[in-house]
């Protein structure tokens, strides 16, 4: 083997992108065993029969990888350059890539050349950059470098401090939320700074903000999640008389802020202020039309009214596209930065799972509220702009957070020993889910006190 073929070996299986080359050079062979074509970077096929185009829907993920050789290589050529795995005879055909002129797509379109990119940071891991997962893929640069400009409103009240023991023989309900702050204006995410601020009203400071204040509303979800959790609060009061049922807020994973509005007017607005490569949108626009036909363009003036007042799964689904190599190697920013903007500061570095930041005691007395009810059913003064239905109660206190399993052992006993249909022990995450979807009513007995006493007593982190 001569020392440019050597090279080009070497580049092909130190290419972080050679696992994904090698499924879109697959999905291409299977079409062409099967006689057919892609179109449409892999979205649709075609089959001539008798002289006439058959079309079939190939999916997102056949589109995505069909995207990813041309959006990669801008990437992956710089890289390999400054690895030295790009022997002489080939640096004309690679120019195009090395200079930053790939057709409209990838980073390099976007003005970045071998020159711009850091050492530090080609060299680090997805770990080291996001340490705490808020994307998907690799980040551009670290996760603590970003600079979050935020004020306060100066609407909440102040968290109260509380301690374990105080809620001994209490009865516990998961409030699972996602980490947003609440009662907060962001002003700008490193040196882009926006025309006007996005308002935070999420997670757990939502127990002290403007609805608390002025509907004693202790929590916000849609109207089949608030059911569930007040059907169980009846419940628990009728067989724990006279005693307090608490709903105590859990923090889920860093990107279940995607369904928050204040999420995607972040990321709009920032993505307003670095524009998206031409081919790389016209890709973006065409999956997500194919979503909402009144999906506005990702280049479009008007992307933070759009993803501040479409649904949330229409949110979430523009956020984890974006969140794909191929849309980030074909120029899109970060989304972390969007999520980690919104996340409240005492719970960017907190994994998920955990709970007790927010305690708040749940009146099963007072029917829950609605931002556009039906009937006689009580209206919110204070609506959320995301959730359409708010439970009442009593704002408590802020508890030192635990991982769940310390709170809800009836579930977590009950799962011991169970296995997935694989025959895999269950994880954390099959575990959530059951609470989730159990939404049990956990007594704090001595025992589980002790358990997570032992727990607070041991050094963190």
């Amino acid at each position: 083997m001569d020392q440019a073929e050597y090279l080009r070996l070497k580049r092909q299986q130190e290419s972080p992108f050679a696992a994904l080359y090698e499924a879109a050079r697959q999905r291409d062979a299977d079409l062409t065993a099967d006689g057919r074509r892609p179109v449409l970077g892999g979205l649709l096929s075609k089959e001539p029969v008798a002289g006439v185009d058959t079309i079939e829907y190939e999916g997102i993920k056949s589109m995505l990888l069909g995207l990813l050789s041309p959006a990669a290589n801008a990437i992956d050529a710089p890289l390999a350059a400054y690895q030295g795995n790009i022997p002489m005879e080939d640096m004309s055909g690679e120019a195009m890539n090395l200079a930053g002129m790939v057709m409209g797509s990838g980073l390099a379109s976007s003005g970045r050349g071998l020159l711009d990119y850091d050492p530090n940071v080609v060299n680090a891991n997805k770990a080291d950059l996001d340490p705490f997962n808020y994307q998907n893929v690799k980040m551009d640069g670290y996760l603590s470098d970003t600079d979050v400009g935020i004020r306060d409103a100066g609407e909440n009240l102040e968290r109260t401090p509380m301690s374990w023991e105080d809620m001994e023989n209490k009865v516990v309900l998961p409030f699972y939320g996602d980490r947003t702050s609440g009662g907060k204006y962001i002003d700008s995410i490193n040196d882009v700074k926006f025309d006007d601020p996005v308002y935070t009203e999420g997670g757990v400071d939502f127990l002290r903000g403007k609805a608390n204040q002025q509907d004693n509303a202790v929590w916000a979800s849609n109207s089949n999640i608030t059911k569930r959790l007040s059907d169980t609060a009846d419940a628990a009061a009728l067989k724990f008389p006279d005693t307090d049922i608490v709903g105590l807020t859990g923090s889920m994973s860093p990107n279940a802020n995607d369904f928050a509005t204040m999420t995607g007017d972040a990321a709009g607005k920032y993505i307003q202020a670095t524009g998206v490569p031409r081919a790389t949108a016209a890709k973006f626009d065409e999956v997500m039309k194919s979503a909402d036909p009144e999906f506005v363009g990702v280049n479009s003036p008007n992307l933070s009214a759009y993803l501040a007042g479409t649904t949330s799964p229409l949110r979430k689904i523009f956020m984890r596209l974006a969140d794909t190599a191929p849309m980030r190697s074909g120029g899109f920013p970060d989304m972390a930065l969007a999520r980690y903007a919104v996340t409240d500061a005492t719970q960017r570095e907190m994994p998920p799972g955990m709970f007790g930041l927010g305690a708040a005691r749940i009146d099963t007395t007072t029917p829950r509220m609605f931002n556009e009810p039906k009937g006689n059913r009580p209206v919110a003064k204070v609506p959320h702009s995301t959730y359409n239905s708010q439970i009442a109660g009593e704002y408590m206190g802020s508890l030192p957070p635990v991982p769940q399993g310390l709170i809800f052992r009836d579930v977590y006993d009950g799962m011991e020993g169970q296995l997935t249909k694989n025959g895999q022990p269950l994880t954390s995450a099959h575990k959530t889910h059951a609470i989730k979807t159990k939404v049990p009513a956990q007594p704090i007995t001595p025992e589980i006190l002790g358990g997570i006493l032992d727990y607070l007593s041991r050094p963190q982190g």
